[in-house]
C-alpha cells in the first residue's frame, strides 16, 4: 500500500507492507452519551462493530474473519481481537449474550454501538482522509447497507470521488514537475500511486451509477 503525502515544495512516499508492518491505527474519540466519558476507538473497533453489527458472533468467530478475510489488515494481530472486544464491551457498544438459537455466547452490536457507527460512517471527507486513510473510507462504505440511507451514500461516493480527483490532480502536478529530479524508486512509487486513485476516481463513478439506480434502497 502506497501513501503520497504533498507538503509544500516536497513529497514524502511511504510504502506500508499489510502483512510485515503492523497496521497504524487512526484514533478518534467519541462522546459516550450514557455516562458522558471519553470512547477512545480505533479502526479495529469499527471493524468488530461493523462485523457484529451485521450478525452477532463470537469472539473465535470474529477472530477467523480477520484471519481468512482481508478485514484483517484492521488488525496488527488476532491476539488484539479480544483486548478490542472486551474494551468495547466497556464502553457498552457490544454485549456479550447467548444466542437465542444455539445458546452460544455471541456478540452483539447494542444500541449505543450502533449510533457510534452511524456517526463514524457518516462523518464529513477531507483531501487528507483521501491521501492518508483510503483503507478506512472503503470499510466505511462497506457498512453502510443497514446504518445510513441512500442520500447519504451518494453524499459519501460524491465526497470520495470529487476528493480523489482533486488529490489525483495534484500528485499528477507535482509528478509532471518534479519528474527529473526523483529519484527512480520514488517517482515509480508515485506514478503507482497515480494509477491507484485513477482506479479509486473511476470506482466512484460507477458506484455512484449503480446505487442510483438501485431502486430497492
Amino acid at each position: 500500500m502506497v501513501f503520497i503525502f504533498l507538503k509544500h515544495d516536497e513529497i514524502i512516499i511511504k510504502i506500508f507492507f499489510i502483512n510485515t508492518i503492523s497496521t497504524i491505527f487512526v484514533i478518534r474519540i467519541v462522546l459516550n452519551m450514557k455516562n458522558n466519558n471519553p470512547i477512545k476507538t480505533t479502526s479495529l473497533d469499527y471493524a468488530i462493530l461493523g462485523l457484529v453489527h451485521q450478525q452477532p458472533m463470537s469472539g473465535y468467530g470474529i477472530r477467523k474473519e480477520f484471519e481468512l478475510t482481508a478485514i484483517g489488515n484492521y488488525s496488527s494481530s488476532p491476539g488484539a481481537i479480544y483486548p478490542a472486544l472486551k474494551r468495547l464491551g466497556k464502553f457498552e457498544l457490544v454485549q456479550n449474550r447467548p444466542d437465542k438459537e444455539d445458546g452460544k455466547n455471541k456478540f452483539y452490536c447494542t444500541n449505543l454501538g450502533k449510533e457510534v457507527l452511524i456517526e463514524w460512517v457518516s462523518q464529513p471527507l477531507t483531501l487528507k482522509d483521501v491521501a492518508q486513510i483510503m483503507d478506512e473510507l472503503l470499510l466505511r462504505f462497506s457498512f453502510m447497507d443497514a446504518l445510513v440511507g441512500k442520500e447519504k451514500a451518494l453524499l459519501f461516493l460524491t465526497s470520495f470521488r470529487d476528493l480523489s480527483k482533486a488529490y489525483l490532480k495534484e500528485i499528477q502536478e507535482y509528478h509532471h514537475n518534479q519528474y527529473d529530479s526523483l529519484p527512480l524508486h520514488g517517482r515509480l512509487a508515485l506514478e503507482y500511486g497515480i494509477e491507484t486513485y485513477k482506479t479509486t476516481y473511476k470506482w466512484c463513478k460507477n458506484a455512484i451509477t449503480v446505487i442510483t439506480k438501485n431502486t430497492s434502497l
